[in-house]
């Protein structure tokens, strides 16, 4: 496995982000507004702590997984991309060769200045993760944000109530 993403910066910088998160929200929000040695601290704990492992887990299932290249054999079908010259203005249909890699792609699929190769479904290049967001690791991206903001969500809400009990 390629270690390429704890080159970079925005890679750490979710991680330290995370883990102070956590950190404030467990052993200081929740620590002095319940306390963790009651039944409701600890039950608070538990539910953020199960949150944050789901949304760490599903950041490094995303960043870990090839967004799908686009296989080196791929040859697009002649008979299914004949259109003329008028129906190509009209449509909107781009060639069928990446400018930069000169091999045949197919639809959807978008060149990655920054990892230098064609991705199948092609979403974005996410410095947060530091891979493309494509055909294999679009869910666990989708996940991804949804554990962050439904994990943000509980820890503002725990601040808040932390905040108005004082």
């Amino acid at each position: 496995m390629e270690l390429k993403i704890f080159r970079s910066i925005y890679v750490l910088l979710a991680f330290l982000c995370l883990g102070f998160i956590y950190y404030i929200t467990v052993f200081v929000f929740i620590e002095d507004w319940l306390g963790l040695r009651s039944s409701a601290g600890s039950l608070n704990a538990l539910i953020f702590t199960f949150l944050a492992s789901f949304c760490a887990f599903s950041f490094c299932v995303c960043a870990f997984t090839d967004p799908g290249g686009v296989p080196s054999s791929y040859v697009p079908d002649v008979e299914e991309y004949q259109i003329s010259d008028q129906e190509t203005k009209k449509t909107g249909v781009h060639r069928m060769q990446c400018d930069k890699c000169s091999t045949h792609r197919p639809p959807r699929a978008h060149h990655c200045r920054v990892c230098r190769r064609c991705v199948l479904k092609m979403d974005h290049h996410c410095i947060w993760i530091n891979n493309c967001v494509g055909h294999r690791n679009y869910k666990p991206f989708l996940v991804l944000i949804f554990y962050a903001t439904v994990a943000s969500t509980y820890s503002a809400t725990i601040f808040i109530s932390c905040v108005l009990q004082k």
